[in-house]
């Protein structure tokens, strides 16, 4: 990859970003929670395609300021995503700002940010496709038949495990996310009618149910199913192994 990953922040909210030296689309990545703070082989992996790469964390959560979900993560990424119209980004490293020109927005949403990107490109119209990696599509939903992750236990593993590194004080992560109606299908699903949606999921995730994908991808006109085996955790890994389907899906949902 040529040029470098910068570090930087737009108000209180940290992220990276690769930038090309033209005009060029952007790829705006929500990662899972609780996600990880090295996304070097992702950035390269959509860089190395020709796009602009932003990955924000989101409040609370390792660099950025505040704290986890103390305000609706769809907002805060809708106000991280509308910096990006100022085209300028100011590199921490040596504090030099540099330019960057912005086509269409592609957004992309792993795991827990699934639900946040269907909310954000429900409430925020300005995103020309949506990718989503094992998606958590309906928290109130999410373990119903047991055959997924328990997120009570995980709020209090990440409070145990990740203190530094999410700060927070609930202690139930669904009851918590059901204050955000963005965050429901109810919301997001009659507002994305037209929107392309590709799904990447593995039919034997035990975090996020493959289930759960199947009924959604119903109620979605433009969807895209692309089944893989590398588990639920693997982002970068299946994108690239099934790159030439993910260009495709974009490049015939390309207008203008």
């Amino acid at each position: 990859m040529k040029g470098q990953i910068i570090k930087a922040y737009y108000g209180g909210i940290f992220f990276e970003c690769a930038l090309q030296e033209h005009i060029a689309d952007a790829v705006i990545i929500l990662p899972g929670f609780p996600g990880r703070n090295y996304y070097d082989e992702l950035i390269k992996l959509f860089h190395d395609q020709g796009y602009n790469v932003f990955v924000p964390r989101y409040r609370g959560s390792y660099q950025s300021n505040g704290s986890f979900l103390s305000k609706n993560p769809v907002d805060d990424a809708i106000s991280f995503i509308g910096h990006l119209e100022k085209g300028e980004v100011k590199n921490l490293w040596d504090m030099k700002k540099t330019a960057f020109k912005i086509k269409k927005k592609l957004l992309v949403g792993s795991s827990f940010g699934g639900a946040i990107a269907c909310g954000v490109a429900a409430k925020y119209p300005v995103f020309s496709h949506l990718i989503l990696l094992a998606p958590a599509w309906d928290f109130s939903r999410h373990g119903e038949k047991g055959d997924e992750q328990d997120f009570k236990k995980l709020t209090a593993f990440v409070k145990r495990a990740y203190k530094n590194c999410y700060r927070f004080t609930f202690d139930d992560l669904v009851k918590k996310l059901s204050k955000f109606e963005e965050l429901k299908p109810e919301y997001y699903v009659p507002r994305l009618q037209k929107m392309p949606v590709l799904v990447l999921h593995d039919p034997n995730d035990k975090i996020v149910a493959f289930q759960h994908t199947k009924e959604m991808l119903e109620k979605f006109p433009k969807a895209t199913l692309i089944e893989h085996y590398f588990g639920h955790g693997s982002v970068d890994v299946p994108l690239r192994s099934y790159w030439k389907e993910v260009d495709k899906f974009v490049k015939v949902n390309y207008l203008g």
